[in-house]
């Protein structure tokens, strides 16, 4: 019998990976001028912000629905909606997650696949 496949939420580290990530993200975001057109985008504080994006990023990632559970169904596109998210903003973002990647995740292939899942995320996203 074989063993099942890890999931992306266990390979990055389980809940307390997803806290490093989230944590290296905010950090970046926060001492990094270039990314200040994108801090200041979070209107609801990043505490908030914080606290969502590890839920969302657990279920998101294979592990516990947590968002679902405790908000109901993540609607990524209609929760952006008001937000400008222009190609440059997207840029940003998915710069600032990279960098936060870098920092926090030692496997060159899930940092890669991370990366990569990201940048189509913020594609997805993009409303200009």
């Amino acid at each position: 019998m074989s063993e099942p496949a890890s999931t992306l939420y266990d390979r990055l580290g389980g809940a307390e990976g997803i806290k490093r990530l989230v944590s290296a993200y905010l950090e970046a975001l926060t001492t990094t001028p270039d990314y200040a057109p994108l801090c200041a985008l979070y209107v609801n504080g990043l505490e908030r912000y914080e606290e969502r994006m590890n839920e969302f990023l657990s279920g998101w990632l294979g592990g516990p629905a947590l968002y679902q559970e405790r908000h109901g169904m993540p609607m990524l596109r209609e929760s952006h909606r008001s937000i400008p998210i222009t190609g440059d903003m997207a840029e940003s973002w998915v710069l600032c997650m990279r960098q936060a990647l870098r920092a926090t995740v030692e496997d060159e292939e899930l940092m890669l696949r991370l990366d990569g899942l990201f940048t189509h995320m913020a594609e997805s996203l993009r409303n200009a």
